[in-house]
């Protein structure tokens, strides 16, 4: 069976395993168990981990959050859905109802919850029923999946609870979650293969692309450690992973695109349809003569807008390959290796007009941050380079630098997320209230 069509199928299959979600979900998760003695084959194993991609999949695309998160909130990209200008107009306190579910982060949670439980399988399954290779596969799965969703509700919210054992509920930092994340990713990294294996004991391309690999996972960490400031913890682990010997190994990382029970998980979300570039963002983040105005973009001049050429029917790019020479750039140039970081930035740069060669200190991170709006559009993940950067105020009027150091940046939290704890909205969203 092709693997992609059977990853389709999956969401329907965790149905007789998984119980229904809530309408508003909190950290207060589903107690979503099993018969005792369930997961007693490798294939019942693998459905667990399956569940935590589904979960994470409900996380990014319900109600187009992952480009709520992102380009849809700068105005880089426009989403055809009646809440697209509350978003962009920063109005992330009102009461449009697709807007009060993004500001919750059941989703997330649940992720953290499929992955511990399936770390509890894992660790408990007997050596007849796993083999090294599957439990290293699963175990460094649940590991990625936990960081990754650490690691969004950090660059989402700032501070998020802990969903741990050992201080479940206790308020975390930001740099304390992404610091939590990047530990994960670590474990993860050493467990994980550059590819994955179908049913019938072959490497397939196909389901490497939909669940983390060793790329994946070293992209992610990378990431991570750019996040909390560990620039040369970011340049190591890309110099030492992503090498001349591994670099036919090297795999994109997205989220499977299929029917959802869920009536607010779009099943093209790229489609030209639903999400377009107005022409006037175009030209000013691609000058004429940039050669990928015409690569990635079906430019509708009638119309005003342009929509992403999206080739890829069957996944959402995340983390994609074309990302890692950007990261290489930026490892290189926050570690104090501005030549080294020029020489990634003119590889990754391929169309672009402008002479990177001659950058300087103070010009290369604005070069940087435009070539990854270029390259990464699409991917979710603008407001997070502007945080990381600084430039949030640069590029999104609507605050002044003192309101991000308020919090402005980070979502507010939804009323469900504030019931029945501690939490508190930050200081810039609570005076919006």
């Amino acid at each position: 069976m092709n693997d992609m069509k059977f990853w389709k199928l999956i969401p329907v299959m965790l149905l007789v395993v998984l119980s229904g979600c809530k309408d508003s979900l909190t950290i207060d998760l589903d107690n979503r168990t099993v018969a005792e003695g369930y997961y007693d084959s490798a294939q019942k194993i693998e459905q667990a981990v399956i569940g935590g991609y589904v979960d994470l999949r409900r996380a990014l695309l319900a109600n187009y959050g992952w480009l709520m998160y992102g380009e849809a909130r700068t105005g880089d990209l426009t989403v055809a859905v009646s809440y697209q200008q509350a978003v962009a107009s920063q109005q992330l306190m009102g009461a449009d109802r697709y807007v009060k579910q993004l500001t919750d982060w059941g989703y997330f949670y649940d992720v953290i919850k499929d992955a511990n439980d399936v770390l509890d399988i894992v660790n408990n399954a007997n050596s007849d029923v796993l083999n090294t290779s599957q439990r290293n596969l699963y175990k460094g799965e649940a590991l990625a999946l936990k960081s990754a969703a650490y690691f969004y509700l950090a660059r989402i919210w700032g501070s998020v609870p802990s969903a741990e054992k050992n201080n479940f509920g206790q308020l975390l930092t930001n740099q304390e979650a992404v610091t939590l994340a990047a530990t994960f990713a670590t474990e993860a990294k050493g467990l994980l293969p550059w590819m994955l294996i179908n049913d019938d004991g072959i490497e397939s391309a196909a389901l490497t692309a939909i669940r983390f690999n060793k790329t994946a996972i070293t992209s992610l960490l990378v990431h991570e450690q750019l996040w909390i400031g560990n620039a040369q913890n970011a340049y190591d682990a890309l110099s030492t992973t992503f090498t001349a010997a591994t670099t036919d190994s090297l795999s994109t990382f997205g989220l499977s695109l299929g029917v959802d029970r869920r009536t607010e998980i779009p099943q093209t979300p790229l489609s030209e349809s639903a999400v377009s570039m107005p022409l006037a963002r175009l030209n000013a983040i691609y000058p004429s003569g940039d050669s990928r105005r015409t690569s990635m973009f079906n430019i509708l001049t009638d119309q005003n807008k342009a929509t992403l050429k999206n080739s890829n029917t069957d996944g959402l790019e995340l983390l994609p390959v074309r990302e890692v020479n950007l990261l290489f750039a930026e490892a290189a140039w926050r570690s104090n290796r501005l030549d080294e970081a020029k020489t990634y930035l003119v590889r990754a740069a391929a169309g672009a007009t402008e002479d990177y060669t001659s950058l300087t200190e103070a010009t290369f991170a604005d070069a940087l941050l435009m070539e990854r709006r270029r390259m990464l559009v699409g991917t979710g993940q603008r407001v997070f380079d502007l945080i990381r950067f600084g430039k949030v105020s640069t590029y999104i009027p609507a605050f002044t630098e003192g309101d991000v150091q308020q919090g402005a940046a980070y979502w507010p939290l939804s009323a469900g997320s504030l019931t029945g704890n501690s939490l508190s909205q930050n200081s810039y969203w609570s005076s919006k209230n």
